[in-house]
């Protein structure tokens, strides 16, 4: 079998170039967009040159001379160009599997060209190349998902800071309009976020719009009563305009009551109660 294995290595690295316009070509004929965006958003040498470091990575592992580290490093490099190009992981591992056929088709052409390697050699060869084209996906899975997961986390704060927007609107007021879904993450960022601006901003005075809160239930009333209740702890002075009566019912349902806290209908109205009208 080491005869063999040095026998196949030596055949696929011979012709790597070859492979990597073979292994390009099923990529374009299954799947023609993501060979697109390959192409046009990566230099095709860069992609190029990543097919063939494979190839000689599975040569050497054929032979157990591969290195942990080199396909760890291979498959972290590969996984940084997937997500920044916005492959999905089913693409990704897609790719992989297309890669496997072609190397299988490059077997059965061995089989059919040397009388020597008889198909249970054959089969060995395949069981290797398998081992080799499963590990691979999985360190760049594995990859994959953490700088994927990264990236979502870093779009997720700019998201939060760009929807718990605080206008200051003269000295010691602010307006914090609040917009869309609450949850429980966006609740705890709601929170840091309001508590740590508005001491930044020196805001005396916090005027909290809820007329874009459409979606209420139970724990949305419960997370805003903290909000208020952090906030009136630090010196604030909280005034609630735009309550809605889904939000009003299930205030009242669970008793919370916001003491000391004023109400207007809309933000004109607190707007103008404090003095601040359109001239």
């Amino acid at each position: 079998m080491e005869n063999t294995g040095r026998f196949f290595k030596d055949f696929i690295m011979e012709r790597d170039d070859d492979l990597v316009t073979k292994i390009l070509d099923t990529i374009d004929q299954y799947q023609p967009e993501a060979f697109i965006k390959l192409t046009n958003q990566t230099k095709p040498a860069i992609y190029m040159e990543q097919i063939k470091q494979l190839i000689h990575m599975l040569g050497k592992f054929t032979i157990g001379e591969s290195s942990d580290e080199e396909i760890e490093d291979w498959g972290k490099r590969v996984s940084e160009d997937k997500v920044r190009l916005g492959f999905s992981l089913n693409q990704s591992v897609e790719h992989f599997n297309l890669i496997r056929s072609v190397l299988w088709e490059e077997l059965s052409v061995i089989g059919e060209k040397d009388h020597l390697i008889n198909p249970g050699q054959i089969l060995k060869l395949g069981k290797i190349v398998n081992n080799f084209v499963d590990r691979l996906i999985l360190i760049f899975a594995h990859s994959y998902t953490g700088l994927a997961n990264k990236r979502l986390r870093a779009q997720q704060e700019v998201i939060d800071e760009l929807s718990t927007p605080i206008i200051s609107i003269v000295d010691g007021v602010a307006v914090l309009p609040v917009i869309g879904d609450i949850d429980t993450h966006r609740a705890r960022h709601l929170m840091e976020h309001t508590l740590h601006e508005t001491k930044r901003l020196e805001v005396d005075c916090l005027i909290l719009d809820l007329s874009g809160v459409f979606i209420v239930d139970t724990m949305v009333a419960q997370e805003l009563f903290k909000i208020i209740d952090s906030l009136k702890l630090t010196g604030v002075d909280v005034n609630l305009t735009g309550m809605r009566p889904e939000l009003a019912h299930s205030v009242v349902t669970l008793g919370i009551h916001f003491d000391n806290v004023k109400m207007y209908n809309n933000l004109g109205q607190a707007l103008k109660a404090f003095g601040i009208v359109r001239k």
